[in-house]
């Protein structure tokens, strides 16, 4: 694994929700989150084409997942970006089912860097997951559908430090650039 070492403006965060607020819920059916995930890959785009090159996951199940994925798969074509893993403690996949601790470690391994942000579980360590992200990212590209939970206040957080700010409602997903505010929309 390389340095942790980059640069905050250069770096991109991912927030949003767990797969029971995703299109087909827990089932995660591709051909259901067909046009989220399309919609989360133009935003990646839109981040590399602003010249963002380091990308921050949380690894939760769900849209972190996802966007660990779509970042791997683009430096697998060749595109210049580092995927570096934010967990909140060790451990986080231990009341996974085998095959989401499969896919999740298959990822983690392919990281660029692992930042582990608590020794042990605790109460509070996802938000101190969200908050080093937030702290560590110029933008943040939010699966949001505008309820309350922990991208609620991740959201909030980005918000109030001025961070650009990517939100892709999962029941429509489209993608709004911050950059040319060019509105692409992505349906079935």
């Amino acid at each position: 694994m390389e340095s942790l070492l980059f640069d905050r403006r250069t770096a991109c965060s991912f927030t949003g929700h767990r797969p029971d607020r995703l299109p087909s819920g827990w089932r995660q059916e591709a051909s259901a989150l067909s046009p989220l995930r399309r919609a989360m890959d133009a935003a990646i785009g839109g981040a590399l084409e602003d010249g963002y090159r380091t990308f921050l996951c949380g690894m939760a199940l769900g849209t972190d997942i996802l966007a660990a994925e779509l970042v791997l798969g683009r430096r697998e074509r060749g595109q210049s970006l580092r995927l570096i893993a934010a967990l909140p403690c060790p451990g986080q996949d231990s009341r996974w089912s085998r095959e989401q601790q499969a896919r999740y470690r298959r990822l983690l391994s392919r990281a660029d860097g692992v930042q582990v942000l608590c020794d042990r579980y605790t109460p509070y360590c996802m938000a101190a997951r969200n908050r080093w992200m937030v702290e560590h990212s110029a933008r943040l590209i939010a699966v949001y559908d505008g309820g309350s939970g922990g991208t609620a206040g991740t959201v909030s957080l980005a918000r109030r430090q001025g961070l650009e700010m990517v939100t892709i409602d999962p029941r429509c997903p489209e993608y709004l650039s911050p950059q040319t505010r060019t509105l692409f929309h992505f349906s079935e």
